[in-house]
């Protein structure tokens, strides 16, 4: 798909006041001073119109009701074969919200975080372009915006989502369908199903978790369940199991087919990896508990070592 248009650079830019709190996380803001900045704004802000995620910033668009019109049928017609085309529609069609002139200017708990306005105390701006279309950005946003600072969805994120492969083309699918043999002898697949943020010293090209990365996963539910998806291919090469955040044994669990129950050795550095990339991408309660399944377990059904343990006891300092 061809990239699009930074048109936050065209509109004109009017300070919004504080945001308030609403129903269920949300939050609510003013219509009658949105309406009051200008004559085009007045137009949108009285009207019927439909809020949603800006396709690639963390901004939220505001369209008039025949605007949405003509950008839904636009993302319904895209072939949702293509993985970026269908992130586009989870992205925007998932987050619209359309409201009556009479309706109270509500933003949805999800949409709020995504563009960071749940924060009572960040100033917001909104980018006036026409009658028909505006964004509303937070002021700390909009300033790493102009800066350069602020990018596109990362390698990393986009690998997740299915969008694209890791440094040798291979998808996150292709990765997970590998057998146990290739999982052994391939050194540079757990670097991208469980990315943390110091760049791997034996391995320049695996990506590196950023803040950026971590503020995708705390608020995106479908990122960290293919991070579940990633631990559960792992849980199964290493003859355990999960139940929600429950770690088992597989019957056919023994030192002999299950490598990472000897002493040390490499696996003991991928269950280090495990473990620290779910503390890092907001699931700190799964990661406590694949910490003292590996502690647990390794104890009891093998030989892992002293040493190993304390690792993995501190990877969720």
């Amino acid at each position: 798909m061809s990239k699009r248009t930074l048109v936050w650079k065209i509109g004109c830019l009017y300070p919004v006041p504080a945001v308030t709190a609403g129903g269920d996380n949300e939050v609510a803001l003013q219509r009658s001073t949105l309406t009051q900045f200008s004559s085009e704004m007045k137009q949108l802000f009285s009207g019927c119109l439909v809020m949603t995620a800006s396709p690639d910033w963390p901004a939220i668009c505001v369209y008039s009701s025949d605007r949405w019109g003509h950008v839904r049928t636009q993302l319904e017609a895209l072939p949702n074969m293509e993985p970026e085309a269908r992130r586009l529609q989870r992205r925007m069609l998932g987050h619209a919200h359309s409201m009556d002139p009479n309706e109270r200017l509500q933003v949805s708990a999800p949409l709020a975080e995504l563009a960071g306005v749940s924060d009572k105390t960040e100033p917001c701006w909104l980018i006036g372009f026409n009658p028909d279309t505006a964004e509303l950005w937070t002021e700390s946003n909009l300033i790493r915006l102009a800066a350069g600072e602020l990018d596109l969805e990362s390698h990393l994120i986009r690998f997740f989502r299915g969008g694209v492969g890791d440094h040798k083309g291979r998808t996150f699918e292709d990765i997970l369908a590998l057998e146990d043999f290739w999982l052994e002898h391939t050194h540079d697949v757990i670097q991208w199903l469980f990315p943390i943020p110091e760049r791997s010293v034996h391995k320049p090209s695996a990506p590196v978790l950023t803040e950026g990365d971590r503020r995708c996963f705390a608020i995106d539910e479908q990122l960290r369940q293919q991070h579940r998806s990633a631990l559960d291919r792992m849980l199964a090469f290493y003859g355990l199991t999960r139940r929600g955040n429950k770690i088992e044994a597989l019957p056919e669990l023994n030192p002999k087919d299950h490598i990472w129950l000897k002493t040390g050795g490499h696996n003991h550095l991928r269950i280090s990896r495990i473990i620290r990339s779910l503390q890092y991408c907001h699931q700190q309660e799964l990661a406590k508990a694949v910490q003292q399944a590996f502690v647990s377990i390794g104890s009891e059904r093998g030989f892992v070592s002293p040493r190993s343990v304390e690792y993995w006891l501190r990877a969720t300092d």
